[in-house]
């Protein structure tokens, strides 16, 4: 009698099925769906790094010895800033603050107006913007004053005049204290906004960690019903 059809019927229908391709299409999926998964981090982990500016130039530049003192700082970027808070502020080698100044902004210019020349000295300018993205950039970069103003020759009429001159500044100063407070809250405002969106990568991580592991899982589990 021949052989196959001594078998029984389940078996022979068995034997005449070709073997499947158990894993070769959870794996196809899951090297898929991993290399989409790494191309959206890559994408999502560069975006910020490129949309910064930078501080192409400043006058006067970095490490600059001058005469005399500047009138003015003048900070060139590499596009566009933001009206949005800008800050300059001007301390002498001991750290002490000189000047507190609100610059103003005209494209990628920013320039501050030194209310009073500057003594003879080392100083270090402080600057702060918000960059074309939305995120505050800063630095600081160091000037010295070689030759400071000179010095009133009549002491009588001078001194009340500067006095008169020590009045007004005072008064000046106290009028200042609001704006500079509004700017302050702005710029935590700005800070709190840069820290909140730098915060949600470790969150974005996360999730894709846990979508990666979930795949892997998945696979493992559909080869294991087929075997």
């Amino acid at each position: 009698m021949n052989s196959q059809l001594s078998r029984p019927a389940s078996v022979r229908v068995a034997a005449l099925r070709p073997a499947p391709a158990r894993h070769a299409a959870p794996l196809a999926l899951l090297v898929a769906l991993l290399t989409t998964l790494l191309m959206m981090l890559m994408v999502v982990t560069a975006a910020p790094a490129q949309a910064h500016d930078s501080l192409l130039t400043s006058d006067p530049e970095d490490g600059a010895v001058l005469e005399t003192s500047p009138e003015s700082i003048t900070l060139t970027y590499s596009a566009d800033v933001l009206e949005v808070s800008p800050l300059v502020r001007v301390t002498d080698e001991a750290g002490e603050q000189i000047a507190e100044l609100t610059p103003s902004v005209d494209g990628a210019t920013v320039t501050a107006e030194l209310p009073e020349p500057l003594a003879a000295g080392e100083y270090t300018v402080q600057w702060r913007v918000v960059s074309s993205d939305g995120h505050p950039i800063e630095g600081t970069f160091a000037i010295t004053v070689e030759q400071g103003p000179a010095a009133p020759s009549d002491g009588g009429g001078e001194d009340a005049a500067a006095s008169d001159a020590g009045g007004t500044a005072s008064e000046d100063a106290t009028a200042e204290e609001g704006p500079s407070a509004e700017a302050t809250s702005e710029t935590a405002a700005a800070e709190e906004t840069e820290d909140g969106s730098g915060s949600s990568m470790p969150l974005l991580l996360g999730v894709l960690g846990v979508i990666v592991v979930g795949a892997g899982i998945a696979a493992l589990v559909i080869m294991r019903g087929r075997d």
